[in-house]
């Protein structure tokens, strides 16, 4: 029986609001701690940690080969701890990897990445693994719909992001304050999330076959050789901009980028990372009783998320040019007004990202391919077409560009909904 066969702990919306208070708890923390982190940090420390972060944000997604998708998935507990074990054992020698590719790129300076010291790629390859660990954990708690546990390890990340970051800053230690802070936290994460499933994991594997691991990674060969692909291009669609901004306009710049991406990412996070998981587990749910049901669930959530994301990112884009200057400090007045034009990109972005899952659900991941093109390679364009014309006219076009996107995705999967709910029960999902 598939682990999500059955909603065994309550609706779609009591669900998304177990997630969503441990997300909210740690966001909040976050946001708390931001005004004293930016005035602990200047502009250009935020900018060079940016650039490690926008490193880890593509990294992240490659270092478990997109296995950890298919542990949510899985059609039992015993198929979820193989593939779980799975994502452990390839994310050590990919970890070491990715590390490499840090390396080479600080060596070359490519896109900025010279201003970052080479003793950052052990704690780059430290970083990748917990975060590639903590994924899988987090989808084998998901997939067991123990929303709770993942609450919990959200705050306890949070907690450990913002005290070191805030102590280490204090203590004079620069960006590296910021770094060791993400170190900490995710490894927190990792910690609380384990202690939980470890006896269940054990369990699982002895009481399940004896099949090999080989036998499990057959099964979910489409995950590191189809989705993989369409999510790195979607991870470094989503950190280029940063360090393109670097190049172009200074790692200050970076910064000032940098703190609106932070602050865009607590309502995003809110919103995105709840509503996707239980919005994955529930289309899993609603494609096995077929009809227009899974149809349904995408056009009431898409309407939920709308209206959520005006209630939430109208007010925040409109006051920012005047309150970031106030709230973060007059060095960081300028971040306002980035953050104000890209209200177009915050608003779809909330609206369709969420239930990008439903092309895995429905088992046609490549369709994503469409959406991480067009993400990547018009806005980053425009970026360096009008880098003439300032930061904030750069921005602006990115944001533009990259909410045709979001608009052109929102639309394919309205339309792959569509096919599945005239597509008779047991038949092949049919070409768009």
């Amino acid at each position: 029986m598939n682990l999500v066969a059955r909603i065994k702990t309550g609706g779609f919306a009591r669900q998304v609001l177990v997630l969503t208070t441990g997300t909210a708890l740690g966001q909040l923390i976050l946001v708390a701690a931001t005004p004293l982190l930016t005035r602990l940090y200047t502009p250009l420390e935020m900018g060079i940690f940016g650039l490690f972060s926008s490193f880890l944000g593509v990294g992240s997604v490659a270092v478990c080969w997109r296995l950890e998708m298919g542990v949510v998935s899985a059609r039992s507990r015993t198929e979820a701890a193989r593939l779980l074990q799975l994502c452990v054992l390839v994310s050590i020698p990919t970890s070491a990897g990715l590390g490499a590719l840090l390396a080479a790129m600080i060596a070359g300076n490519v896109l900025s990445f010279g201003l970052l010291p080479y003793w950052l790629i052990p704690v780059a390859c430290l970083t990748l693994l917990a975060t590639g660990v903590f994924g899988a954990l987090r989808y084998w708690h998901v997939g067991l719909q123990q929303f709770r546990a993942v609450s919990h390890a959200t705050v306890a990340q949070a907690i450990g992001r913002v005290g070191a970051s805030v102590s280490l800053g204090v203590a004079g230690a620069g960006w590296s304050g910021l770094l060791f802070g993400e170190v900490i936290g995710r490894l927190l994460g990792v910690a609380g999330l384990w202690r939980r499933a470890r006896p269940e994991v054990y369990g699982a594997l002895k009481s399940g076959d004896k099949r090999s691991l080989r036998y499990s990674l057959s099964r979910a060969w489409r995950y590191p050789v189809v989705v993989l692909p369409s999510s790195m291009i979607d991870a470094v669609a989503a950190a280029l901009p940063l360090p393109v901004i670097a190049t172009l306009f200074g790692a200050s710049s970076a910064g000032l980028f940098a703190l609106v991406w932070r602050v865009a990412s607590v309502p995003s996070g809110l919103i995105g990372a709840s509503v996707a998981d239980v919005f994955h587990t529930h289309a899993v749910d609603a494609r096995s009783r077929g009809g227009p049901e899974v149809q349904r669930l995408l056009l009431r959530t898409m309407g939920r998320l709308a209206v959520m994301a005006t209630v939430i990112y109208l007010p925040l884009c409109f006051l920012a040019p005047w309150a970031f200057g106030w709230i973060f400090g007059e060095q960081w007045r300028a971040s306002g007004w980035l953050m104000a034009v890209l209200l177009p990109m915050w608003w779809i972005g909330a609206v369709v990202s969420p239930v990008s899952r439903l092309l895995i659900v429905l088992e046609r991941p490549a369709l994503k391919l469409v959406f991480d093109l067009l993400y990547l390679v018009p806005p980053i364009a425009v970026l360096y077409l009008l880098q003439e014309r300032g930061l904030r006219a750069a921005v602006f076009g990115y944001g533009l560009a990259a909410s045709v996107a979001y608009l052109v995705f929102g639309a394919l999967l309205v339309r792959v909904a569509s096919a599945e709910a005239r597509r008779p029960q047991g038949a092949e999902p049919s070409a768009l």
